[in-house]
């Protein structure tokens, strides 16, 4: 819930849609638009058009020191200055790179989209053996979309991440302007990727690398060396154990001693399990994912992929009939992660469950402003016209 206490004694909260007038109002984001920007309001959707135009490229609504990404880093700088003597724990979500990609003026026109990488893709019939694939394409407009549309979509997506890197910059900035800067911890990642193309598919909810492997980076000038990669394996479930180690009292759960590792006094991973919907139903799908090797169990089918992310990072040459043993080592490992309380039901008679193929009923998502009473298309397209005419003539 949005109002859900955290526990911090500052929690401002912003969304990416605003189902009713009341969400909207509460909204922190929103409300300081309204209230300090109402020449704004107006706009229905603030982060740009989604629905049909989810994967379109477009341009930021408002100028670039009034994005959401802007008003996070603001709210940023003016807590990371205060300083009351007590150590202090502060967490910034920004919403973007996300679709719709709408960078601001000018960082919609940064990159050129004919420098840009294309897609990278494999066979589609292993591109697609997660059913979900191509049932989010067509969810989310992403079904028809060229290989030109999508280096302009690159470009805009590149424009986000420029515009949010200003953002942690001046964020950083704030962070060294402290006297206790070198024994401050800074740790940037993210929830996931989009695909942007690559495997012919676009969002996330995949174990292909475009989706699941994302950043993460860790500064702490007092206690790590700068400028050194690690390649033992990590996850997010790693960053309970990474802040209480910071403030003093280590308490890694479910995660690995980051620290530990970093330091040499804690063992790496030799493989990570990563779990996709909920056990013992069609959709739930599992990855196993050693040094060199991942394996992927998808219920719905019982099919299985196997890639060498060493050898063929982009994952286009799929491995289980030519490297059988392997992919039954791996899948041992995804039977022994899964005999745990929460899981088990994705187990039946000592192996993975699995579920004959069925394919989902294709569908059509619509992310109109609810907050507006907006919920979709009308039947007859002057009906859209209503409120605006009204508002027009005055009646």
């Amino acid at each position: 819930p949005r109002d859900e206490d955290l526990g911090y004694e500052l929690h401002l909260h912003s969304e990416e849609l605003y189902g009713s007038p009341e969400a909207r109002a509460a909204d922190d984001y929103a409300a300081f638009i309204a209230q300090e920007h109402p020449e704004f309001d107006f706009i229905e959707a603030l982060m740009g058009e989604r629905t049909e135009m989810y994967y379109v490229p477009q341009m930021s609504p408002l100028p670039a020191a009034l994005g959401v990404e802007a008003w996070a880093a603001d709210r940023a700088v003016a807590e990371i200055a205060r300083d009351d003597g007590r150590p202090f724990f502060g967490m910034v979500s920004f919403i973007g790179p996300h679709p719709p990609f709408a960078p601001p003026i000018p960082y919609n026109r940064m990159y050129d989209p004919d420098r840009m990488p294309g897609p990278v893709a494999g066979r589609i019939d292993i591109d697609h053996m997660d059913e979900q694939i191509p049932w989010m394409n067509r969810l989310i407009w992403a079904d028809d979309i060229s290989d030109g549309l999508a280096r302009i979509l690159r470009a805009r997506y590149y424009g986000e991440i420029s515009y949010i890197d200003d953002c942690l910059g001046r964020m950083l900035d704030a962070v060294d302007a402290r006297g206790d800067a070198d024994d401050t911890m800074v740790c940037f990642f993210a929830d996931h990727g989009d695909h942007l193309g690559d495997h012919h598919a676009w969002q996330k909810e995949s174990f292909f690398e475009a989706a699941c492997r994302v950043p993460m980076l860790v500064s702490w000038p007092a206690r790590l060396p700068g400028g050194r990669r690690c390649d033992e394996l990590a996850c997010l479930a790693d960053l309970f154990g990474l802040a209480t180690s910071a403030a003093g009292e280590a308490d890694p759960r479910d995660g690995a001693d980051l620290l530990g590792i970093l330091g040499g006094s804690a063992q790496p991973r030799d493989h990570l399990v990563a779990y996709y919907g909920a056990p013992g139903g069609r959709r739930f799908k599992v990855m196993v994912r050693d040094r060199h090797f991942k394996y992927i169990f998808l219920a719905n089918g019982g099919r299985e992929q196997l890639f060498n992310v060493t050898e063929d990072p982009h994952e286009r040459r799929e491995l289980t009939a030519e490297m059988p043993q392997v992919a039954r080592r791996l899948r041992s490992l995804a039977v022994q992660a899964c005999d745990a309380r929460g899981a088990a039901e994705a187990l039946e008679a000592g192996g993975l469950r699995a579920f004959g193929f069925e394919a989902r009923p294709a569908g059509r998502i619509y992310q109109f402003a609810g907050c507006r009473g907006v919920t979709g298309f009308p039947e007859q397209p002057a009906d859209a016209l209503g409120a605006y005419r009204r508002g027009r003539h005055g009646r």
